[in-house]
């Protein structure tokens, strides 16, 4: 097995230098050591190549990174400025599909030992005018996962928003008092979030608002102290999204052991609006079991909806204490139609 492992975070398609040719775009990324612990402060090197037409398919560019990772095991870099005999301002991105393949030494050496690959969601806007003129790609895609002031590309005039809330947080666990004797309970799972999806006519560089809903917090277990359990928390709420005027409901926090005899979950988002909208019928869950049934978009991992946050768990003073976790965030896709 492989001592560290690279996770992904986000591929932000966010290009800079727009005054000229924009010829690169931001991508982060988190390295974790075999345990989940972060990798921090560590130089690590990073091999990055664009696939062409499928996850095997040939590159036709490559460039190299090295760089090193900041107190939160985050490394952010700018695709295009890496050490490369290729230019990414050769790619024609209307031909094909195309994927990102990452290669990294977490040694900063060259034994690439950790490898992943994953297709681009949406084409580099100002990338693709330079290669393909004005027009789109039918059903390509874009992802926003932070708030922003969104503008509608040239030419596209019809665009299909996809929603996500985020969801609650972990409640911490805790005892309830019940005949005089102290009972150990878990903590809710937090709700997940809602979906809402449209279809919208727009025009270009229309600009929508967009907010994107913040992962509820996780709560705190209780401590131990003087034979009483003290100090157990709520799973915070997570928030809304909108996109314009459609929105995806955030899912409440769990509830803290000590709230009740038995464990109380948060609710999922129900408060959505849009045309079609979803939520899971059982809170904690991260299906959308209710749901009107239209081609759904996915990212990376993420199934169906934000998943909740666990409950923490107590056994007793002196074993098993697991932590609540907090929820995940909101995102959206837009896929361009016309």
């Amino acid at each position: 097995m492989n001592r560290y492992f690279f996770l992904f975070i986000s591929l932000l398609l966010t290009l800079t230098g727009m005054a000229q040719s924009p010829e690169k775009f931001s991508y982060q990324a988190v390295i974790r050591d075999t345990e989940g612990k972060l990798l921090q402060n560590k130089t690590v090197r990073i091999r990055i190549s664009v696939l062409e037409g499928s996850a095997a398919g040939p590159a036709v560019y490559t460039e190299i990174h090295t760089i090193t990772t900041n107190s939160n095991g985050l490394v952010t870099l700018a695709i295009g400025e890496g050490e490369s005999t290729d230019t990414i301002a050769g790619i024609d991105w209307s031909a094909s599909a195309y994927f990102l393949k990452t290669e990294t030494d977490p040694t900063g050496g060259t034994n690439y030992s950790i490898t992943g690959v994953s297709q681009f969601l949406s084409v580099p806007y100002a990338l693709f005018a330079t290669t393909a003129g004005t027009g789109w790609p039918v059903s390509t895609k874009t992802v926003i996962t932070t708030s922003q002031t969104w503008t509608v590309p040239p030419s596209v005039t019809k665009i299909k928003v996809e929603l996500w809330g985020a969801s609650g947080g972990g409640g911490g666990a805790g005892a309830y008092s019940y005949s005089y004797s102290y009972n150990l309970n878990n903590g809710g799972y937090g709700g997940s979030g809602g979906f809402s999806l449209q279809e919208l006519t727009v025009e270009s560089n229309q600009e929508f608002t967009v907010i994107i809903g913040e992962p509820g917090a996780a709560g705190t277990n209780a401590t131990y102290s003087y034979g009483s359990w003290y100090g157990d928390t709520d799973g915070g709420t997570g928030g809304d999204s909108w996109f314009g005027e459609l929105k995806a409901a955030g899912g409440t926090g769990g509830k803290k052991g000590s709230f009740a005899p038995y464990t109380i979950h948060g609710n999922a988002g129900t408060d959505n609006i849009g045309e079609i909208t979803g939520h899971s019928n059982e809170p904690y869950s991260n299906i959308l079991d209710v749901f009107q049934g239209l081609e759904r978009s996915y990212i990376n991992d993420r199934i169906l909806t934000s998943q909740p946050g666990k409950g923490g768990t107590i056994v007793t003073a002196y074993s098993i204490n697991i932590p609540p976790a907090e929820g995940e965030g909101g995102c959206a896709i837009i896929t361009f139609f016309e």
